[in-house]
């Protein structure tokens, strides 16, 4: 009974959608490859795009140095011919290819993927992605150390002059906690070399003596001469003969601060393509719209009808053309879910990505033999806004972890074997032990940490909102969770939603409480979900951070340097004899291959302890559950895989639902089955 009514409501709503959509189908007719976007993209600009919807659409329009091959999703030459490594890791030198060309017949040069990476790094752009790259030598220091220097020896500096002159025989706990939140120190400091300003940002909730406050100021300005020295080394250097350059038109030159195992994928995602500079300088922010947009990849931009469409169309000046099989792509952007799965049960697209069909109808849906599942490689979160009182408190934080029932939600909301997350990191990454957790569902202990923070049994808790995005699925977890916090914890709260572009807007603007969120994992490797939370990172969105945490991730990208002196972070681990007995198997091992595994074992034990300090100590978000991908394809497509088969010849899991449109074909398309809900 309940399959027939769900078979009558989506034939009715098809029925209407089919006659929308012939009023708004373009005069070109239906591209040969159709899909479900989701959301409108925000941007076609790589450098400001942050999202899955907008990253569909590059990934087409764009190639990087490398691109990921659809079978295997391992990087293979792309924009770049090939490469060289140096032999310490640190410095690639990439081969543009002479045949790569830009959509307006204009020659892809080195030149364009400096002007693109430097681009990415000023300041003035705003990229939230700009921290994805400071592995490059200078792009931190080009991309943050200004505005660090200027706060160092502007605000900073009379902030503590002030405190001297009024507490001269040294600075109470108090100031001292009030003169770090205020000065946002622990962003401004990040990475500092010095051993005071390390151990300051490690006790700023202590006194300070007359002495010590005076050595602070004196490091302090010491700190922001440092900084403006680097910003400005790095404006000579960075994009002209160091960091990232161009030997000549064709050899790009990219040098590391060391050696980094996933920066063949990073050149293949999005924040790392090529921008035409001629382009971007003649339309400024709008240049990618279908007018203006100059492209290098496979598809160029033929139509974007806001809210409906985005067309592509097969690229006639690309490397490889040879090799793309479709002449048109067309990208639907609806929020509907129910319209979503219909526009693929009306045959008007061929394939809904995982997220982009009704949750209630999975468990009928998954039964269908054009439906795919499997584990993804993605997590379901909710960020807390730590600038706002009572969400400050890691108390309260703490107490909303442990009063959520993750069991419930997965069990009995979502149904599709999603895992709940205890975690931020998805479970079964190869190479990487995580640590225990401490979220549990403990209603009786949430009750004391309130109460501990001041608002026994919710009284006084200020009424609050959990944002999210519009969309069903969205709105069914955000009522659940209100639900659970109201009986559990006694306070009152509702979930409330906005618009893709208004929400985006309201959580990079930390207007919220608590906000809905996802992350997909760029790249496989567990520092994709960890360097998410750096302090004052441009995707943390949180106001919170923290040193030890920031220390461990710079440690964990440098491992070389953290073996050579670990004392100074040694004394903050958790756990400690075994990240001791790490290193003196590291510092034992000379040969090259024992070696780079003991750093890897090193590397991923300073993960992990900064995966305990987000999830067992601080809590600046509340991780729900680890996603699963399940979406639906039309019989007759190929070169579209959800499972692939390494260069190893090892098969394993599409975790991502990622897959490049370069290569798949259209053969024999069948109609749905018969009594298909």
């Amino acid at each position: 009974m309940r399959r027939t009514l769900i078979s009558a409501l989506l034939v009715l709503a098809a029925a209407l959608l089919v006659v929308g959509l012939t009023l708004s189908r373009s005069t070109r007719g239906p591209a040969q490859f159709r899909y479900v976007n989701g959301t409108e993209p925000k941007t076609l600009d790589p450098t400001l795009m942050t999202g899955e919807p907008e990253g569909r659409i590059a990934q087409e329009l764009f190639e990087g140095l490398t691109r990921l091959d659809a079978r295997s999703l391992e990087p293979v030459p792309g924009t770049a011919e090939s490469w060289d490594v140096s032999p310490d890791g640190k410095t690639y030198t990439f081969h543009i290819r002479k045949s790569a060309r830009w959509s307006d017949g204009r020659a892809v040069t080195a030149r364009d993927f400096v002007y693109a990476w430097r681009r990415m790094q000023d300041p003035s752009v705003g990229s939230e992605y700009a921290y994805i790259m400071h592995m490059v030598r200078y792009a931190e220091a080009f991309n943050t150390h200004q505005d660090q220097a200027k706060a160092l020896t502007g605000p900073v500096l009379q902030a503590v002059d002030e405190l001297i002159a009024q507490h001269p025989s040294g600075i109470p706990q108090r100031a001292v906690r009030e003169l770090d939140a205020k000065q946002s120190l622990h962003a401004v400091l990040k990475g500092t070399p010095s051993p005071v300003l390390r151990g300051f940002l490690t006790r700023a909730d202590v006194g300070m003596s007359g002495a010590d406050a005076k050595e602070l100021r004196r490091e302090l300005a010491a700190e922001g001469a440092r900084r403006a020295a680097s910003y400005a080394e790095a404006v000579r250097h960075f994009g002209v003969d160091g960091g990232v350059f161009a030997k000549d038109d064709h050899t790009l030159v990219v040098e590391l601060n060391a050696p980094t195992p996933y920066f063949l994928e990073l050149t293949a995602f999005y924040t790392f393509y090529p921008v035409p500079r001629w382009a971007v300088e003649r339309a400024s922010r709008n240049w990618f719209l279908p007018k203006t947009i100059v492209g290098n990849g496979p598809f160029r931009l033929a139509s974007w009808q806001v809210g409906s469409r985005i067309r592509l169309e097969r690229s006639s000046t690309y490397w490889g053309k040879e090799d793309v099989q479709l002449e048109s792509i067309e990208a639907l952007s609806t929020e509907n879910l129910t319209t979503a799965l219909n526009l693929y049960l009306t045959g008007e697209v061929e394939w809904l990505p995982h997220q982009t069909w009704p949750q209630d109808l999975g468990p009928d849906l998954k039964k269908r033999a054009d439906f795919y599942l499997g584990p993804a490689f993605a997590v379901y979160y909710y960020r807390i806004n730590c600038t706002r009182k009572p969400f400050s408190d890691v108390r309260v934080r703490r107490a909303l972890n442990l009063a959520i029932d993750r069991e419930q939600i997965t069990r009995d909301v979502l149904a599709m074997g999603q895992r709940p997350a205890r975690l931020f990191v998805p479970p079964d990454l190869a190479g990487y032990d995580p640590p225990e957790s401490k979220l549990t569902y403990d209603v009786a202990q949430a009750r004391k940490l309130l109460a501990e923070a001041g608002f026994p049994n919710g009284v006084g808790f200020p009424k609050f909102g959990i944002l999210y995005n519009t969309l069903e699925a969205h709105k069914k977890i955000a009522e659940v969770v209100a639900d659970q916090l109201r009986r559990n914890l006694n306070i009152n709260v509702a979930a409330y939603n906005q618009e893709w572009q208004s929400y985006q807007e309201s959580t990079r603007s930390m207007d919220y409480d608590l906000a809905r969120a996802a992350w997909v994992g760029d790249y496989q490797d567990p520092n994709t979900f960890l360097d998410l939370w750096i302090t004052n990172g441009g995707n943390n969105q949180t106001g919170w951070g923290n040193p030890i945490y920031d220390q461990l991730l710079e440690a964990a990208a440098n491992v070389e340097a953290f073996v050579e002196s670990p004392q100074s972070l040694l004394s903050h681990v958790k756990e400690r004899r075994k990240l001791e007995e790490l290193l003196k198997a590291a510092q034992g091992v000379t040969e090259a291959a024992p070696h780079l595994e003991a750093m890897t074992r090193v590397r991923a034990q300073l993960l992990a302890e900064a995966e305990s300090i987000l999830v067992n100590d601080e809590l600046p978000i509340v991780p729900v559950y680890h996603y699963v991908n399940g979406g639906m394809l039309k019989p007759g497509v190929e070169g579209f895989y959800t499972q692939l088969v390494g260069a190893d010849g090892k098969t394993r899991t599409n975790l991502k639902d990622l897959h490049p449109l370069r290569g798949v074909t259209r053969g024999r398309v069948t109609a749905p089955p018969s009594g298909a809900p």
